[in-house]
């Protein structure tokens, strides 16, 4: 029995670092105008565990809705902190890592299954070249975030056609080369 007891407490510490914690489907809409990235719209869903918290803390009541107060509560103790992060939003121009800015125009909201959602723009201005790629994660992997199966990427093209590719960028691996984030690849051309 004690060398079991003493082979648990040697792993021990490696489960509790266990990671990730928080995971959330990703969903963008890359908005473009004649060969410039606008900006991209975010969407994030959260898994039920987080959500609950968020709730616990800012819908005390179980109003199940999100007004104005909520909101900016909710945008204060949940988002605000991650531009730290770099609001786990990754871009790049041509392969050149762009500066992650501001977000604009946060809305949280609760879904039908409880769970909670952010929704924000995240203004770009950059001119695409010859490709332009975006990718949401955390480096330190407390968080898992992953593009949704379906519908992941909307194009918002005005002014020539763009294309999006789903793939892994090897480049970008990251939590002691165990994790490889995926990436959207948009390409545009004038037509």
């Amino acid at each position: 029995m004690k060398p079991v007891l003493a082979a648990l407490c040697l792993f021990l510490p490696a489960a509790l670092e266990a990671h990730p914690h928080i995971w959330v489907e990703v969903k963008a809409e890359v908005v473009v105008t004649g060969g410039v990235v606008d900006g991209v719209w975010t969407e994030w869903t959260f898994d039920d565990m987080f959500s609950q918290l968020i709730l616990t803390d800012n819908d005390p009541k179980g109003t199940g809705k999100v007004d104005a107060k909520m909101n900016a509560s909710i945008k204060k103790g949940y988002f605000d902190n991650l531009k730290n992060f770099s609001y786990f939003s990754h871009f790049a121009v041509g392969g050149k890592d762009l500066k992650v800015p501001e977000p604009q125009k946060f809305q949280a909201t609760i879904a039908a299954d409880g769970r909670v959602a952010y929704r924000f723009y995240l203004p770009l201005g950059a001119k695409l070249g010859s490709s332009f790629s975006v990718s949401f994660y955390d480096n330190s992997y407390f968080t898992d975030m992953k593009f949704t199966k379906t519908d992941p990427v909307k194009l918002t093209v005005s002014g020539g056609e763009a294309s999006v590719t789903l793939k892994p960028d090897k480049s970008k691996t990251y939590y002691g080369g165990g994790i490889t984030p995926v990436y959207a690849f948009i390409t545009w051309n004038p037509s």
